[in-house]
């Protein structure tokens, strides 16, 4: 009895240290290979971030740069033009000084002084003025003439002779210019200058320069609110400088972080240190896809290590704790195992066989006191529950496609609702029909299509139909009516029709002059009205 105790100790203590050496080393390497599939994926998806980040900024620097084409074809900047060099002398020196004697005079007239009277108060310095009032980032809209002189502006400039800046430079030369930002001197405002160049609609001649000053606001708190964890961090890098949260200065890279910056480029994420911290590092460059235009912008996207590394470090416990979970089942079968016979564990083996082959409805049975018996009995329990985990997977995978399946659904529906497209009625009209939740989004696009369909179609009418909005608030409202604003400058009419109670409220709230506006209660009572 002694030497049996022995023999089975013996081989327990053998089994436990061929399964447990077996089981760390098993349970090391797919702790390693979990720990590095799971930092791949937050890297990948802190990299994802940075990207919509940074495509975010190029969408809306693009949108800005798109707007001032609009306002390019107003057809007020010729006519100034031609007015005003039409004021010119024959001989281009003297133009130039002539300019030169406006812009010394311009730095210390009053504000009555004629000179300053016919910039800031024309019908175009009134439009500009308007544009800058629907979009809360633009903070100077100026125009010049081909010599840089100063033809209308929102706002008084501190120069009246524009030709010897690089923004105008750079526009006349390359038809566009994006600057880095910068404190304004004019506007006293944060911001980055945007400039085109303005060509005659019909003879395609060089008319000037129309510029915007928009504000770096519309980044910064941009990239201030975090979108991907909590203690994420996105910055605007420029020049080896990053733009504080509120956007009022530059705060330089130490020679470390720029380092870090360096290597960061050449990868898709970095867990180094950054900021004196341990961080998961990725970038992604500031691109304007639209315009040729080449920033040297770029968002940081960093995170704490702690927290990044949060699922590696749950996954190798969860691998530890299996490991022990499996080490201590190996314990009970090596106890087990020593005491089997050779005929139980024949008849075991041939039935993990059977189940290995996929034939789950196999048991061993004939259970008996001892621990073979016990054996069997947790071998059958062990294969029911396999049965079992196996069919709740089999259920739980039919939910996912489901939920899949109604995911795929909803974004199909959330993209018809997103499609905005003019409706021809013939004899000039055309009808925008409004449907479902509008965002800014949104609305921006809205505003882009219907400005293109009634250009392209030359329509004189247009109806929006506001009957199948779902919500509306004053942003979103306030794009709309500098959609139809945009209408009216393109020669078109504006009609609303279907105004419910809380579209009123908000137009009441934006103190809208609903004087000049066309209302009607229903498409039906357009069409019957206009024909």
């Amino acid at each position: 009895m002694y030497i049996w105790k022995s023999l089975s100790l013996k081989l327990i203590l053998a089994f436990l240290l061929v399964a447990g050496g077996s089981i760390a080393v098993v349970s090391l390497i797919q702790s390693q290979q979990v720990a590095s599939a799971l930092l791949a994926d937050t890297g990948h998806l802190l990299h994802t971030s940075a990207v919509a980040e940074a495509r975010l900024i190029g969408s809306s620097i693009d949108g800005q740069i798109m707007r001032l084409y609009d306002i390019s074809i107003d057809e007020l900047l010729a006519k100034e033009v031609t007015a005003q060099e039409s004021q010119y002398p024959n001989n281009n020196t003297e133009v130039l000084r002539q300019i030169e004697a406006a812009d010394t005079r311009w730095r210390t007239a009053h504000a009555n002084d004629p000179l300053v009277v016919r910039v800031l108060d024309s019908p175009l310095a009134d439009h500009f003025r308007s544009h800058v009032r629907t979009d809360y980032n633009m903070v100077e809209l100026m125009f010049t003439d081909r010599y840089g002189a100063l033809i209308t502006a929102n706002v008084r400039t501190s120069d009246y002779y524009q030709a010897d800046e690089e923004w105008w430079q750079q526009a006349a030369k390359n038809k566009i210019y994006v600057s880095n930002p910068n404190l304004d001197q004019s506007s006293g405002a944060f911001s980055i200058i945007i400039a085109i160049a303005v060509y005659h609609p019909d003879t395609g001649a060089f008319l000037g320069v129309l510029r915007s000053t928009y504000s770096t606001d519309t980044f910064t708190k941009q990239l201030g609110e975090s979108r991907f964890s909590k203690d994420a961090r996105a910055n605007l890098l420029i020049n080896n400088a990053i733009i504080e949260p509120d956007g009022h200065r530059y705060i330089e890279l130490t020679p470390a972080d720029q380092e870090t910056v360096r290597q960061a480029q050449a990868v898709e994420y970095l867990l180094t240190s950054y900021d004196g911290q341990p961080r998961l590092i990725t970038i992604a460059p500031v691109i304007i896809k639209n315009h040729r235009v080449t920033l040297d912008w770029t968002v940081i996207l960093s995170q704490d290590s702690t927290e990044a590394l949060a699922p590696v470090l749950n996954a190798q416990i969860s691998a530890f704790i299996t490991a022990l979970i499996v080490l201590a089942a190996a314990a009970v079968l090596a106890t087990a195992g020593a005491e089997l016979l050779i005929s139980p564990i024949r008849r075991i083996t041939n039935i993990a066989e059977q189940i290995a082959a996929g034939d789950l409805n196999q048991r061993v049975g004939r259970y008996t006191d001892d621990e073979i018996g016990r054996m069997a009995r947790s071998f059958d329990r062990m294969s029911e529950a396999l049965q079992e985990r196996i069919h709740a997977e089999e259920i739980a995978q039919v939910e996912r496609i489901k939920m899949q399946d109604e995911m795929i659904e909803s974004q199909d529906r959330r993209i018809e609702e997103l499609t905005a497209p003019a409706i021809p009625l013939g004899h000039g009209i055309l009808l925008l029909p409004l449907i479902g939740s509008i965002d800014q989004r949104r609305a921006e696009r809205v505003f882009q299509t219907i400005l293109a369909d009634v250009h392209a179609r030359r329509a004189n009418k247009l109806i929006l139909d506001m009957s199948g909005m779902r919500s509306v608030d004053r942003e979103v409202m306030s794009i709309l009516l500098r959609a139809a604003a945009g209408v009216s400058l393109l020669g078109a009419r504006v009609i609303f029709v279907g105004i419910r109670s809380q579209i009123a409220q908000t137009l009441v709230d934006l103190e809208v002059n609903l004087s000049e506006m066309t209302i009607y209660a229903s498409l039906h009572d357009a069409l019957d009205a206009e024909r």
